[in-house]
């Protein structure tokens, strides 16, 4: 995250309720990236990061902005703390069918791991790469 977005200011583990995370965005070797989408009832798990302004322009260009992805504005709830708005990146284009390769994968879970983010969640990245 650093190398993308420069000073991080804060970083807070966050929940963004109605909401899954699904591999549905195809990435170079025809391989899936981590995308999210809207779902009732589940909740994604994940960092948030306190940015300065000007970082977002260079994630969007890192994201490919609006060809790639869209940036949304959406209500997180960082650990312990009340809702706040954050900006997130959804894929403009989903296919069906698709999985993560193995290292991508492991570098979610690993990352997951490292931010201790709730087990039963980690089993649901893996449910839903179809590595459960």
């Amino acid at each position: 995250m650093l190398a993308r977005a420069g000073n991080i200011l804060e970083e807070h583990n966050a929940s963004l309720p109605n909401y899954e995370v699904r591999f549905n965005k195809k990435v170079r070797g025809g391989t899936a990236g981590a995308n999210i989408q809207m779902a009732s009832g589940k909740t994604v798990y994940g960092v948030l990061y306190k940015v300065e302004e000007g970082a977002l322009r260079s994630l969007d260009r890192y994201e490919g902005v609006p060809e790639h992805y869209r940036r949304i504005e959406v209500q997180v709830t960082p650990d312990g703390g009340q809702p706040v708005p954050a900006q997130i990146y959804i894929a403009s284009k989903v296919e069906k069918g698709l999985r993560p390769s193995a290292p991508y994968l492991q570098a979610m879970l690993d990352g997951a791991g490292e931010h201790n983010l709730p087990a039963s969640y980690i089993g649901e990245i893996k449910s839903a790469a179809g590595a459960a």
